[in-house]
Parts: structure tokens; C-alpha cells; sequence
């Protein structure tokens, strides 16, 4: 790996995806359900291939000197180009990280951009983008100050606020525009996060703690979380194990927002487990 090549960015805590990623079409079953979060690898490199033009556009979007339209649209292009996705394919060698039947081997070139699109892809989903944005400007320009894009909504200490204007006079304040001066600030701090989860924490505590809704509760999903902690701002990850036979494992699987665990679950699969684990950390987040 060249010494200015950023690392490869990890998809957290999720084998299966890390290993459907790199499987060609070619060993998989032509019957073979739908994944429930993100459908297959052709949806995740459609994804990933958006993800990656608009963060090869941010990057040149915030260069100073600003770049014209025209300027933007030309780099986008340029380090598109399947010659340089190849390169980054080389630098990080993902090509022998691919698993493929012998009969497709000598067709694969065509393919191996796919596979770095569903690579960006599945991160995203997964890390969201502040993991792919660094990542990708850092390919473009080693030495890039990159600015992290964050959803993250500042705490009310951390907000300004412009004074509220006194009224010039007892009618004035029915003129004056609502839109000429922000609220007051709130009086109290923000809620605390809730702890993370420990073992000693019942399923019932966590069912306690959404009962105001617990219809919503029975409903929330892992996409439902991972779309729910970007808009908060966290990066949420699934760390799984599973103990037992093979033909019959236990899974466990963690639900960490921040690299914190906030939830548990277990089950008969790694799909059981990882729901259960992001219904239990929805309501310990009180969402």
C-alpha cells in the first residue's frame, strides 16, 4: 500500500455484508431471498456509485480557489474514470479479496469497478457518510483538510442566538417581522444520554422505556436505527458473534452508537439478533 494511501475504511461490525460484498453472482443461488435492509450487491453498487460521485463532488465543491460549475463537473470525470477506480482497486488489493467461480475469471475486469461501488456502498449504509467523505477526498488529495459533513444539531450552550429587539413601541412588536430575530435560548441543558446497556438490563426495562408507544417499538427496524442515528449524528455499529454448532449457532449481536453499546440482542440468526439489538437501543435512546 502506497505510504500517502489513506486506510481502507471498515464496514463495522457486520461480516456477512462485508463477505456478500465481495461474492460474485457467480457462486451465489439464483433463488436466493432478498436481504431485508439492502436487497443484494447490485442495489448496494447503484448506492455506491451515487455515494462516490457526491463525494468526489463535495471534495471539489469546497476546494479554494472555488471551482466554476464547469471546473467541478470535469474533475468529477477525471477521477471517475474507470482507470482510476482501478488504481485504488490495485492500491488496496480488493481484486484478491473477491470470490468468483474459475469459469468467470477472465470476465471480471468489466466487473471489478461494481465491486469498489458496492464496497462504497455497503459503508455507507453501515458508517454513514462521514466515514466514505474523508475516505474518498483523501484519495483524491493525501494531503486534503478535510471537513467531516455532520448532521449533528449543536447542544443550546453552543448555539447564538441574536438579541431579541425591544418593541419601539406597544403596536411595534405586532409589525415587526417574526423572521428579524431568533427565539431565546432554552433555560436548561439538554437531556443526557441514557447509559450504555449492561448485561443486567432486562428486555422488559427496555420495553419499559418505550411503553408511551410500544407499537413503535415492535416496528423499528435496523434500517429504521441506521437512518435514525445519522440524523442524530451517530455512527452505529452491530459488533456479532455466535457460539454453538454450526448447523445451529446462537448469535449475539451488539448495538453500539459511537463505539458505545446501547443494546443486546440474541437469536437463531444474526438477522434476529441484530433487530433485536436495535429495538432495545431505540428505546434506551428514548426515540
Amino acid at each position: 500500500m502506497a505510504a500517502s494511501l489513506p486506510p481502507l475504511p471498515k464496514i463495522e461490525g457486520d461480516v456477512d455484508l462485508f463477505l456478500d460484498v465481495f461474492t460474485h453472482n457467480s457462486l451465489r443461488m439464483q433463488s436466493a431471498p432478498m436481504n431485508e435492509e439492502y436487497g443484494n450487491t447490485d442495489r448496494l453498487a447503484v448506492l455506491g456509485a451515487t455515494v462516490l460521485r457526491l463525494a468526489i463532488a463535495t471534495h471539489f465543491f469546497r476546494k479554494k480557489p472555488q471551482l466554476s460549475a464547469e471546473d467541478i463537473e470535469k474533475e468529477i470525470d477525471k477521477n471517475l474514470s474507470d482507470d482510476i477506480v482501478d488504481k485504488w482497486m490495485n492500491q488496496y488489493n480488493l481484486k484478491t479479496k473477491l470470490r468468483i467461480a474459475p469459469s468467470e475469471m477472465k470476465r471480471i475486469g468489466d466487473e471489478m469497478r461494481k465491486v469498489f461501488e458496492t464496497y462504497v456502498g455497503a459503508l455507507y449504509i453501515r458508517n454513514g457518510l462521514h466515514a466514505v467523505q474523508p475516505w474518498i477526498s483523501r484519495l483524491i488529495d493525501p494531503n486534503a483538510m478535510v471537513e467531516e459533513p455532520t448532521v449533528v444539531v449543536p447542544p443550546s450552550s453552543a448555539r447564538t442566538y441574536a438579541p431579541i429587539p425591544p418593541p419601539s413601541s406597544a403596536g411595534s412588536s405586532r409589525t415587526t417581522s417574526s423572521m428579524s430575530y431568533q427565539p431565546a435560548p432554552p433555560k436548561s441543558p439538554p437531556p443526557p444520554i441514557p447509559p450504555p446497556y449492561s448485561m443486567g438490563s432486562s428486555s422488559s426495562q427496555f420495553q419499559a422505556a418505550g411503553s408511551q408507544n410500544s407499537s413503535m417499538y415492535n416496528m423499528v427496524t435496523v434500517a429504521l436505527m441506521n437512518q435514525k442515528a445519522s440524523q442524530m449524528g451517530y455512527q452505529v455499529t452491530y459488533p456479532a458473534e455466535h457460539t454453538g454448532p454450526p448447523h445451529n449457532p446462537i448469535w449475539t449481536v451488539r448495538c453500539c452508537l459511537n463505539n458505545r453499546e446501547y443494546g443486546r440482542g440474541t437469536g437463531k440468526s444474526q438477522k434476529i439478533a441484530k433487530d433485536e439489538a436495535a429495538r432495545k437501543t431505540w428505546a434506551a435512546m428514548g426515540w
